[in-house]
């Protein structure tokens, strides 16, 4: 056997060959498996947090209010306002019956939710009147540089501008410039604040 294969060294080359990709196909199969896992046990740990925040504010007070720590306080009230509109049939009526400082937590939540990764992707999977009521909560909530931007790319995907086009390369410098004037931790420990200065619209 050993003869053979000295005597046919391609068959030697294939065979490492194949033993290459195997090993290849195994590394892979391997880190795929790593990834799975890891993005289910976050998503898990997500779910997991956000019952624990409906629960903790699911009745608002103005005791609770003035003791909660800021992130708590927007994330736990923004969760419990989408769970309201959700479990509606008219989800538009029931946005409506909304304060105005409600619906800007609302929407101020969906800008850190769906624009997690970019704040483009906030734009891409919402619409009027969710985009406005996030640029009203940036411009009242978050500092002008940051309203600045944001506005940037609400005119650039908003559809009855005709006057603003979406640009890669733009798009993609205002979503690093936004992510950079307002970090997650910095917008929802703000919204918090802005809730508490607010308590009755809430109650």
């Amino acid at each position: 056997m050993i003869q053979y294969f000295l005597d046919h060294p391609y068959f030697i080359a294939i065979f490492f060959a194949v033993l290459a990709f195997t090993i290849w196909l195994c590394w892979k199969a391997t880190v795929a498996s790593k990834k799975r896992y890891g993005a289910n046990a976050k998503l898990m740990a997500k779910i997991k947090e956000e019952n624990e925040l409906m629960n903790e504010f699911a009745v608002l007070t103005e005791s609770l209010i003035a003791s909660a720590q800021p992130e708590k306080l927007f994330k736990g009230t923004a969760l419990n306002l989408q769970k309201r509109v959700a479990k509606k049939a008219d989800l538009m009526a029931e946005f409506n019956a909304l304060s105005e400082e409600q619906k800007e937590i609302y929407a101020l939540y969906s800008v850190i939710d769906d624009g997690a990764v970019a704040l483009s992707d906030f734009f891409r999977n919402s619409t009027h009147p969710l985009t406005d009521y996030a640029k009203s909560a940036v411009k009242n909530i978050l500092d002008s540089k940051a309203a600045a931007v944001f506005s940037k790319e609400f005119n650039a995907f908003d559809d009855d501008n005709e006057s603003v086009s979406v640009v890669p390369a733009e798009i993609s410098r205002l979503d690093s410039e936004f992510a950079s004037l307002a970090p997650v931790s910095a917008i929802c420990e703000k919204a918090g604040r802005y809730i508490k200065e607010n308590a009755e619209k809430f109650i």
